[in-house]
């Protein structure tokens, strides 16, 4: 269940792409809240994450707004429509103040014919969220709150998490969801939510602090999550 959930920095690898890319972006600045594009708008640029946290998001036609993914530091998002030429099918909200480098439709198919490396690592990333979205499916129709709440927060802590250095260490979940969100992300109602958590604690899982969650059992959690 691991290798699709932990993106290294887009570029870890990539130094010479890197330098291409930032050469040609725009580097822009969100505070939180601020939308960095809309549902419906013309996919003509991709974006990369140097600092800060967004969510790629929906409103339904009730008024919900579930959120498909969480992108962190390091990560590039709005490359699918980029890619097919199609408009926005989500919103993407800063949950954090943020730094983004913007680069153009144009510019990046640029970059994707002359850098096949990087052509490669987007296929790679592409294919990582479509397993990551064919989980959530599966989450949400096999697996009870609890299990959706600890994957998600494996998510956001895969960074740490996976390495095995420390797995058996406390881990506080680097990215901060509010309770509704933390609903919005599994498919939940935020008293549901705030109910699991407070099992989760009783159970000695995590440990609730202010706004910061702790995995306090990572090996424990893994081994759970596995399971299902």
């Amino acid at each position: 269940m691991d290798w699709h959930l932990y993106e290294k920095d887009f570029f870890w690898d990539l130094p010479d792409e890197k330098a291409a890319f930032m050469a040609l972006a725009i580097r822009k600045a969100f505070n939180k809240n601020e939308f960095v594009f809309l549902e419906d708008d013309l996919g003509n640029q991709v974006f990369y994450l140097e600092k800060g946290a967004i969510k790629i998001c929906r409103t339904t036609l009730s008024g919900k707004e579930p959120i498909v993914f969480v992108r962190k530091a390091g990560e590039v998002f709005g490359l699918a429509e980029v890619v097919n030429g199609e408009t926005r099918k989500c919103s993407a909200q800063a949950l954090t103040s943020c730094i983004v480098y913007e680069v153009s439709k144009n510019d990046f198919e640029g970059l994707l014919s002359r850098y096949h490396s990087l052509a490669r690592k987007v296929i790679s990333v592409l294919g990582r969220r479509l397993r990551y979205l064919a989980e959530q499916i599966e989450n949400l129709m096999a697996c009870d709150v609890a299990t959706r709440i600890l994957r998600l927060l494996f998510y956001l802590s895969s960074e740490c998490l996976l390495d095995g250095d420390l797995r058996n260490q406390p881990v506080t979940v680097p990215v901060r969801l509010t309770q509704d969100q933390l609903a919005a992300c599994t498919g939940s109602c935020q008293q549901t939510v705030s109910e699991t958590l407070q099992r989760l604690q009783a159970e000695g899982v995590i440990l609730l602090a202010k706004k910061e969650i702790t995995l306090l059992k990572p090996l424990e959690i893994m081994n759970r999550l596995r399971e299902h």
